[in-house]
């Protein structure tokens, strides 16, 4: 019996802590410093500068759609109109990092990966 106790005791404090952690990851996923939106697309600033990726960002920019940049501040400006914006008018993109690592950002400058909780974890009883 004090077995099952210290069983569902430890269970108890991982759920606990799965929790806590989940409900932490989101705030530091927002794009990093240095990112150029274009549409549905999101770019570092190195990959988007970079000569061997020109055809891919001239699309992005051809296909359409706004352009933003985040500078190193964390701020996000409107790149034709050089104003400050709130990020929650960004859409989701899918972000390629200067090694051409792909990611994808829900709108608003947030990770679609962030766990979400649906159902919170009871404890019937504890013998």
């Amino acid at each position: 019996m004090r077995r099952r106790k210290i069983l569902y005791a430890a269970l108890f404090i991982a759920a606990l802590s799965t929790i806590s952690a989940s409900n932490t990851y989101g705030a530091t996923t927002a794009m990093p410093s240095g990112t150029v939106v274009i549409g549905s697309n999101a770019f570092s600033l190195d990959y988007a500068n970079d000569a061997k990726n020109e055809n891919e960002i001239s699309s992005a920019i051809v296909a359409g759609g706004d352009v933003y940049v985040k500078t190193y501040n964390n701020t996000w400006v409107n790149n034709s109109t050089s104003v400050t914006i709130n990020a929650n008018i960004l859409p989701s993109v899918t972000y390629k990092s200067s090694t051409g690592i792909e990611s994808s950002f829900a709108a608003g400058d947030a990770s679609s990966d962030t766990p979400a909780v649906t159902d919170p974890l009871q404890i019937i009883s504890i013998e």
